[in-house]
């Protein structure tokens, strides 16, 4: 289906088409919804290594079986780890927690894995629909890939996906110089939201893939804080 947002400061009509027939309808919200990705602005920053998703199009940090991460008493559990489903997360939840005792010394090998076997077996039993799943529903083409220049891919800083483009032909090779060129990723969600759509964009154009072009490089504080909790934080800190 093709869908279209339109107003002038604000969302005004939403336009679709269905079965071949063009529809208008009047809109002041509209919600999307194209999947979930991992939030991997805590796990750059403190240098964990990552993994690109070939099949769901995103980064996700590289975890053992416990969710040690490459850096040493970094664990992470959920979907900050991989996507997977809101049971496996759970789950992930309780191993990461029996791993973070055991190496802290509150219970032993065998207690960890003994205690283990449950949410193992819970994970294996949801786990077995994700390949089905994952192929079924990739993420669409066009979102991750805005065929329309004027669709904004940057909401924090208002770039579109025609400016990004314009930038390669300027010289932009990477995620920092569209960064530099364009703003794009300079607004207070650091890329999180704009970040994937970026790092496609820049790979079909140079004929890469996204795990060769990489993600922008997040800096604290990963959300906004005002000038009251940054002066706190200072006060404490004296």
């Amino acid at each position: 289906h093709e869908l279209n947002a339109t107003g002038t400061k604000r969302l005004e009509t939403v336009c679709y088409t269905h079965q071949g027939q063009s529809r208008k309808l009047a809109a002041e919200t509209l919600l999307l919804h194209e999947g979930v990705v991992s939030n991997t602005q805590l796990t750059r920053q403190l240098g964990c290594e990552h993994i690109w998703h070939e099949l769901q199009r995103y980064w996700h940090p590289l975890l053992d079986e416990w969710g040690n991460t490459s850096v040493e008493g970094v664990l992470v559990a959920g979907d900050g780890g991989m996507v997977a489903g809101a049971m496996i997360a759970e789950a992930s939840g309780h191993l990461a927690a029996l791993e973070a005792a055991f190496q802290l010394g509150t219970i032993s090998l065998n207690e960890r894995n003994s205690m283990a076997k449950v949410f193992r077996r819970e994970i294996r039993h949801h786990q077995a629909i994700r390949p089905f799943l994952e192929h079924l529903y990739p993420p669409s083409s066009e979102c991750l890939m805005p065929s329309n220049e004027a669709t904004l891919v940057c909401r924090c800083e208002e770039v579109s996906a025609g400016q990004i483009r314009e930038s390669l032909t300027w010289g932009a090779l990477n995620m920092s110089q569209i960064k530099a060129f364009t703003r794009c990723g300079m607004g207070p969600c650091q890329g999180r939201m704009c970040g994937l759509t970026v790092a496609e964009i820049i790979a079909h154009a140079q004929g890469k893939s996204p795990s060769e072009v990489g993600f922008f490089r997040g800096r604290p504080p990963n959300k906004p804080i005002t000038l009251g909790q940054l002066a706190g934080q200072v006060k404490n800190q004296n």
